[in-house]
């Protein structure tokens, strides 16, 4: 769709720290009784006072030079003042950056796969409102419920400029931005409401629409698709795109209107009275900085200067800590590197995906990963049979022999002579083959599919592949 252009708010509770933002109330609100994790200051009660938790500037100080943002040594906190169930004090303490405010930080950027820059507009410090429960979903449920145990917990907002032309581009946006908050330490996977994504989307000829509150980098993409649609139809049939505040709507897979969008003076924006700026010093900034680790980025050039895997295999393990670490440890054993990474990168992500997993909830031994690279290198198993292994390996928890003896595997491939008879007899059988591939080499792979499929996987593609050549150029 040409000419789309989203820009994202993506809300993040800095996991790392163990205290609300302006109290002492834990941080590990999940699973206590609604209405049990808060205390007089959280929930704004007359005569209470916040106190900045200076973890969150620490951190957030962490992920603005993570993404290559300037970090303003001076900002403060506004009052952003509207009426909402979630809010105990009917405003949020957040930062706002104009009528000469400035945010935490600002002017960043992060680098996507093709190698263009999203710009990060502004990261600011905020605390969370609570959480609204509409039992059935937010158009059909006859009330909402209001749990406070989350009001107050630490976030940071992250906002992009309209860089962002393709649904699918803001999915892969926000799957590297968590990867690299993983890496700091500051989110955790599969930890819910960790990361929730408010998305603007415009087409020329319409206004901005904002949709709110998307849960998964999933529905991400398909609320901007629905969204993307519908604003599409609406300006070919001479509709007007107002601008408004949207709900996805999970079980149907729409988006829904909520209200027409408030315009900035109407939060009526002023100074938080009862904090001091937010001033962050020379100390704090090299504290962040030797706490940075090697980010995906670094790792993924690393990956392939060092160890000579393709950019593809680097990306899939570098902006995934856990199988980072996984292939790290397996290559520290004296596995080859582009084995190991060939079976993490395809094989145990294909497990993982197939069996609705994640990498910590796995039995894997870095030994037997080792194993059964060493074994793939020298040619003793094909990577079929490789793949075979580990699935059985993983699921029954058992070492490599006992996967191979199970399957029925002995090992190795096909010798030489096994390879050329099964070669004549498939290129004897299939003569148009032959003739197409003379014409256009890239027909051959046809005749080592078929070879393959007739020698049970026990070949070298490589070496089928360089055999039928050779015969066909003899003939």
């Amino acid at each position: 769709m040409q000419d789309l252009r989203i820009g994202l708010e993506v809300h993040v509770q800095i996991l790392s720290l163990k205290t609300k933002l302006f109290c002492s109330c834990s941080s590990d609100y999940r699973g206590k009784p609604p209405n049990t994790n808060v205390c007089p200051i959280c929930m704004g009660l007359p005569g209470t006072l916040p106190v900045l938790n200076k973890g969150a500037v620490k951190e957030a100080a962490k992920v603005a030079l993570a993404l290559h943002c300037k970090i303003n040594r001076i900002s403060r906190f506004y009052r952003k003042n509207y009426f909402y169930p979630d809010l105990a004090k009917n405003f949020q303490i957040s930062q706002y950056d104009r009528a000469g405010g400035v945010p935490f930080a600002q002017d960043g950027y992060l680098e996507m796969s093709d190698g263009k820059r999203v710009r990060i507009r502004r990261i600011h410090l905020e605390e969370d409102p609570a959480r609204i429960v509409y039992e059935g979903g937010i158009t059909r449920s006859p009330h909402a419920l209001v749990d406070y145990n989350r009001h107050g917990i630490a976030l940071l907002e992250i906002v992009t400029e309209p860089d962002i032309s393709d649904p699918a581009k803001a999915r892969e946006f926000l799957e590297k931005l968590a990867s690299i908050l993983e890496y700091l330490g500051v989110y955790k996977p599969g930890v819910e409401g960790a990361i929730r994504c408010d998305a603007n989307i415009s087409l020329p000829g319409g206004a901005r629409v904002e949709v709110k509150n998307i849960s998964g980098f999933v529905d991400v993409e398909k609320a901007l698709r629905f969204e993307a649609t519908r604003q599409e139809s609406r300006i070919s049939r001479g509709i007007n795109v107002e601008r408004e505040t949207r709900h996805w709507d999970e079980i149907r897979k729409i988006t829904v209107s909520l209200r027409t969008k408030e315009e900035e003076e109407e939060y009526r924006y002023f100074p938080e009275p009862d904090l001091p700026p937010i001033v962050v010093t020379d100390d704090i900034l090299e504290e962040a900085k030797v706490a940075i680790p090697e980010l995906p980025e670094d790792k993924r050039s690393r990956y392939m200067k060092e160890y000579g895997i393709s950019g593809t295999l680097a990306e899939a393990l570098a902006y995934s800590p856990s199988l980072a670490g996984l292939f790290e440890e397996v290559v520290a054993s004296g596995a080859p590197p582009k084995s190991v990474a060939s079976i993490i990168a395809i094989d145990l992500v294909s497990y993982i995906n197939e069996r609705g997993i994640e990498v910590e909830d796995l039995r894997s031994n870095p030994r037997r990963i080792a194993g059964l690279a060493k074994l793939m290198e020298k040619g003793e198993l094909s990577h079929k049979d490789v793949k075979r292994c580990l699935y059985h390996m993983l699921d029954h928890d058992v070492g490599t022999g006992e996967a191979m003896k199970a399957l029925g595997l002995t090992g190795g491939f096909l010798l030489n002579e096994e390879l050329e008879r099964i070669v004549d007899q498939v290129m004897a059988e299939n003569p148009k083959a032959v003739e197409d591939a003379r014409r256009n080499p890239k027909a051959l792979n046809y005749i080592v599919g078929l070879v393959l499929k007739r020698a049970s996987g026990r070949v070298d593609a490589r070496a089928a592949a360089r055999l039928i050549a050779g015969k066909i150029r003899s003939t």
